[in-house]
């Protein structure tokens, strides 16, 4: 055999797979892909305030996992038609970083970009109308009625919820023929909730009011009238909820439970004003707090929802009134929650699946035309042996019949060799293809 064809002949296939194995583990391996999106209220308002989540795509064992970036900064750049406004800020423990713009009035739509370093991690426009969200919102308490003889009797929570074992007031309306019953006395015991104090006198409204601290989550509470007739009402607590309520220019949010985190946003009913996460501080009588300083509030009402989960959605968030009811009704709950105005997750799992499908072609491409010139290589090489060999015998004096009964011609061994060989790379070729995660 040639030298000169021998070793490209041998060094290809080696080659080869040595540069598909390379490929398999360097831009064929499967790499973290960083992504944001975009949590928050409605855009079409004076304020605009949302939440960027910063996470890493993680691909293992053909399970995605998502692993927060609690490192660097981010910047956030919002375009509108006149209006451009950028932020950089840092993320917390958790991916996470709270803003708010003040687009204004007329700059829609409202084209949203994020990167870190330089890359690119969310794009597009975010657009979400107040009336939709709101209509989304679950809204808790109002008014219960029953009737005790000649009287009507009205219960409320004060603040649309009640919640173990926090404290809150509890309205009570007491009507005959349609008119404010006054000057009455009402009295109240309760099944599962403390109340104080025992007895009431209804005021010119017919009305007064008591204090109640749920103590399980099924509460019965019974209501006398001038010692004769009694009505009885059942009274929703939410499960496990944690309460917010305004101390002040700060937020007090308390759960019942020892608790490491807390998510919240400050709402009304046509905007998002802020929110975040907080740290809860464990507290001597087993439940755990933390305050957070409030801006001045616009025109309410005000609803502060907090939640276990960063979206808002467990079925324990509550949207507390930060403000009593108007004209003293009671207020209700509006627990909204946080929507996904933009994900950026669909646009880097594209550009990835892009770039994969290009290490594919490259693979492919480079298989075949080693296969080429390797088969090349064979051809020639078994040509070259035939002339040489022919040429040896020649020299020797053997006739041409004793020379093809000697050696003869190799076409069939030859073709099965190129189809040996095609097969061999093929195989390789494809499992560098479909090995490309």
């Amino acid at each position: 055999m040639s030298p000169s064809l021998r070793w490209p002949l041998y060094a290809l296939p080696v080659a080869t797979v040595a540069v598909i194995a390379l490929a398999l583990v360097t831009g064929g391996a499967a790499r973290p892909t960083r992504v944001a999106r975009i949590w928050g209220g409605p855009t079409t308002g004076d304020r605009v305030s949302f939440r960027a989540e910063v996470f890493d795509l993680i691909e293992e064992r053909a399970a995605v996992h998502e692993a927060p970036v609690s490192r660097g900064q981010i910047r956030v750049e919002l375009h509108a038609p006149a209006f451009d406004a950028a932020r950089t800020l840092p993320l917390d423990d958790e991916g996470g970083a709270e803003m708010a713009f003040e687009p204004p009035e007329g700059a829609r739509p409202l084209e949203l970009r994020l990167t870190q370093a330089g890359s690119e991690l969310a794009r597009g426009r975010i657009e979400l109308a107040a009336a939709p969200w709101a209509g989304a919102a679950r809204r808790r308490g109002g008014w219960a009625t029953t009737h005790a003889g000649e009287f009507e009797i009205r219960v409320a929570p004060a603040r649309g919820a009640l919640a173990v074992p926090f404290e809150e007031e509890l309205f009570v309306a007491v009507s005959r023929d349609g008119a404010p019953a006054q000057n009455v006395t009402v009295s109240a015991s309760g099944t599962g909730a403390r109340i104080t104090p025992r007895e009431r006198l209804t005021d010119a409204n017919g009305r007064c009011s008591f204090q109640i601290a749920p103590e399980e989550h099924a509460v019965n509470v019974t209501f006398g009238v001038n010692d004769s007739l009694q009505a009885s009402f059942a009274l929703p607590v939410v499960p496990g909820a944690m309460r917010a309520r305004k101390d002040g220019n700060e937020l007090v949010i308390e759960s019942p439970v020892p608790r490491d985190l807390a998510y919240f946003a400050v709402v009304t009913p046509s905007e998002r004003w802020f929110g975040g996460r907080v740290t809860l501080t464990p507290a001597a009588n087993g439940r755990s707090s933390a305050r957070v300083p409030l801006p001045v509030l616009g025109t309410g009402p005000h609803y502060a929802v907090v939640s276990s989960e960063l979206d808002l959605r467990s079925s324990a968030a509550v949207g507390w009134p930060l403000e009593p009811g108007a004209d003293g009704e009671p207020a209700r709950t509006f627990d909204a929650v946080e929507a996904l105005l933009l994900d950026g997750r669909p646009r880097a799992l594209h550009r990835e699946g892009r770039r994969r499908t290009r290490v594919r072609w490259v693979l492919g491409a480079f298989s075949a035309a080693a296969l080429a010139v390797e088969l090349l290589l064979l051809v020639a090489f078994t040509r070259r042996s035939d002339r040489e060999l022919d040429a040896h015998l020649a020299g020797a004096g053997v006739n041409l019949e004793d020379a093809s009964r000697l050696a003869p011609k190799r076409s069939p061994a030859v073709a099965v060799a190129l189809i040996a060989v095609a097969l061999g790379f093929l195989v390789v070729a494809l499992i560098g293809v479909l090995r490309v995660e």
